[in-house]
């Protein structure tokens, strides 16, 4: 696809960005810190936006919390995985999102599913969308590189498919993407070339993400995005051009 087309105008985004489009979070919040104005942005030009989690974990595990959750104040897996849904549930709210769990075990936890598993719950999740848009730079974290790989490389039949940087590794580690860079777990799955661009928002929505990313308080101190932080990675990412994406269909 002609990138030029991606960077131009906001009617030409527009155009990208009605219908129905999901959009595949590892965990509950990637997609709100990554993308929360562009979907502020798309649901306000007509868009259906949906954020499916992957790794939500599940409610009723009585497990150990590893230790990032321990440290973000929780018990056990359930009661992360309570309370962060509810946080999910209030961030996608502010944006006019709709937010969908899959109960697939995040990293240190029991996955409760093999690749098949996963791949096909997603496919499931995202039958009929007119977008799906995955993360797809730096891939850091081993949940994210390990779901998007598999998605790429069993493919999503009949989705047009958009990677986009995750944040705040893209500020916190100085990674923004840029030019064609494929993250590492990509490389031997994205057969075409890509160019990545950005998504220029207007100021409301800017606002909207850093009210939805507020929402994931127990996560933000642990992130580095307590107070000045989550500010600095905003003014970045807008001096930058706005959130950067990737078309591959």
């Amino acid at each position: 696809m002609n990138s030029s087309l991606l960077s131009g105008s906001p009617d030409a985004w527009r155009k990208r960005l009605l219908g129905r489009v999901v959009v595949v979070s590892p965990h509950l919040d990637d997609a709100v810190m990554s993308l929360g104005a562009t979907i502020a942005w798309a649901v306000q030009a007509g868009a259906k936006i949906e954020v499916l989690t992957v790794f939500t974990c599940i409610p009723s595990s009585d497990a150990p919390a590893g230790p990032w959750d321990k440290n973000c104040g929780y018990d056990t897996e359930g009661e992360q995985a309570t309370a962060r849904r509810e946080e999910d549930r209030q961030a996608c709210l502010l944006l006019g999102a709709k937010p969908c769990w899959l109960n697939f075990g995040a990293e240190p936890y029991e996955r409760r599913g093999s690749d098949d598993d996963i791949w096909s719950a997603v496919l499931a999740a995202t039958e009929g969308a007119d977008l799906v848009l995955v993360p797809g730079y730096p891939l850091l974290h081993p949940d994210h590189a390990y779901l998007s790989e598999l998605l790429l490389r069993k493919g999503l039949p009949g989705r047009r498919t958009v990677l986009y940087a995750e944040q705040p590794y893209a500020y916190t580690k100085n990674m923004a993407p840029s030019g064609s860079a494929i993250a590492a777990p990509l490389k031997a799955v994205v057969g075409a070339p890509i160019s990545w661009t950005r998504v220029r928002t207007e100021r409301t929505q800017r606002q909207a993400k850093l009210k939805a990313v507020r929402c994931y308080r127990t996560q933000l101190r642990h992130l580095g995005l307590r107070n000045i932080g989550l500010y600095r990675m905003l003014w970045r990412e807008r001096g930058q051009g706005g959130e950067a994406v990737a078309w591959l269909s």
